[in-house]
């Protein structure tokens, strides 16, 4: 194989895009690996709920999700998907995008402007996007 179907190649998997979403897990590993930020599912149960807060993109609304042995912070734009009714303790799934910088899943939903790949979270039978 030449070197720059190689670099492509390492390239491509860095970037989390090479199979579509992966576990945490594998993003954390990728993010040690040098990509920035990593198209990912999760599911588990809400641990805490963190409350909205205001930014230049919208209202987000946080909450902590507990998945096998890590608990990982979710943020969602409520100015797109609305309000999620979530509770302590309620079972939860999502795609999203992993941070490297912060750790945190972002873009759990669709991008208006069509510029990033869409995400959701799944909450009592209903879907969010």
């Amino acid at each position: 194989m030449n070197r720059s179907i190689a670099l492509a190649l390492i390239a491509t998997a860095l970037s989390g895009c090479a199979t579509g979403p992966v576990s945490v897990e594998k993003a954390m590993g990728l993010c040690a690996r040098g990509a920035s930020a990593v198209e990912v599912t999760a599911s588990g149960s809400v641990a805490r709920l963190l409350g909205d807060y205001t930014s230049r993109t919208g209202t987000h609304e946080g909450f902590l999700l507990r998945s096998n042995a890590l608990t990982i912070r979710i943020e969602d734009n409520t100015t797109i998907t609305g309000e999620i009714p979530l509770s302590k303790g309620e079972a939860v799934s999502l795609q999203g995008q992993y941070e490297c910088n912060d750790g945190v899943i972002h873009w759990t939903h669709h991008d208006p402007r069509g510029r990033h790949s869409g995400g959701f979270i799944e909450a009592g039978g209903k879907i969010y996007r």
